[in-house]
């Protein structure tokens, strides 16, 4: 009687999740887990992805999330080792889909994913919106009541992992398969590492705190240590400090790189 019980929650769970999602779903096949969208179209709702799994050529929609991840060539390259059957990530999910998208699955799944209007029913996807955290995709218990992950096997989507996190009400998600074993703990540690770092500096304005910011706008308008000091009615010392952790946040090997980033991504 539990099991029972349990699956008609789930299934419960997932009737609530789609008649949730039907418009997020539009944009989400449209923008990458599924779907081919006009090149005016992305331009003007201003979203980033890529349209060719395992290029590793960005195309000019990339261009702000290549912007707002440091070594951003050296990070994709790096995924696509860890997930050499394909991953996909999206940042700051609401109803009209995430404001931005990196897609690396191949295009023929994509394709069959659009077609079949998989993301109703995709368990994976269902957690990504629903729990924090990771999951392998062998952990996750939703039902598969479509049969989408019988139908990825064919194109090796055999293991993978799924990441989420919520920052300031909206959800990001990365989710990495692999064709031949499971993920283990330390990749998965990986994973999770870059995506709350990729987040912060996407979503979060790096976690710089307010008194960071003062700095680097003292630092942005020419003012050395000891007048942001004096300016700011602090110590030298703190100013110093608060610039180390600014430049460990932002990625960036100087306090000019800083000033440099953080104005490039408005944060300033």
């Amino acid at each position: 009687m539990s099991r029972l019980n349990s699956a008609v929650a789930s299934l419960g769970s997932l009737i609530l999740f789609t008649i949730r999602s039907s418009v997020c779903w539009h944009r989400l096949t449209e923008w990458g887990w599924g779907g081919r969208m006009s090149r005016e179209k992305r331009e003007s709702c201003l979203f980033s992805m890529s349209e060719k799994a395992y290029s590793g050529v960005l195309l000019p929609e990339t261009a702000m999330l290549h912007d707002l991840i440091p070594n951003f060539d050296d990070e994709i390259a790096q995924m696509h080792v860890l997930a050499p059957t394909g991953w996909i990530m999206g940042f700051n999910l609401t109803y009209r889909g995430p404001e931005h998208l990196f897609n690396a699955y191949p295009d023929a799944w994509r394709a069959i994913y659009e077609d079949r209007n998989y993301f109703f029913g995709d368990p994976i996807a269902m957690w990504t919106m629903t729990h924090d955290g990771a999951a392998r995709w062998s952990e996750v218990r939703i039902p598969d009541l479509r049969g989408v992950m019988q139908a990825a096997r064919k194109f090796r989507l055999n293991h993978g992992v799924a990441i989420s996190r919520k920052v300031a009400g909206k959800r990001s998600f990365l989710t990495l398969s692999h064709p031949d074993r499971e993920f283990t703990d330390e990749e998965i540690a990986l994973c999770r590492a870059k995506f709350q770092l990729w987040t912060d500096l996407v979503l979060n304005r790096a976690a710089l705190t307010p008194a960071e910011l003062d700095v680097l706008r003292c630092f942005r308008d020419g003012l050395g240590q000891a007048d942001t000091a004096t300016l700011l009615s602090i110590a030298e010392s703190t100013v110093k400090q608060r610039a180390i952790k600014a430049c460990s946040k932002l990625g960036a090997k100087s306090r000019t790189q800083a000033v440099a980033i953080a104005v490039a991504r408005n944060y300033l």
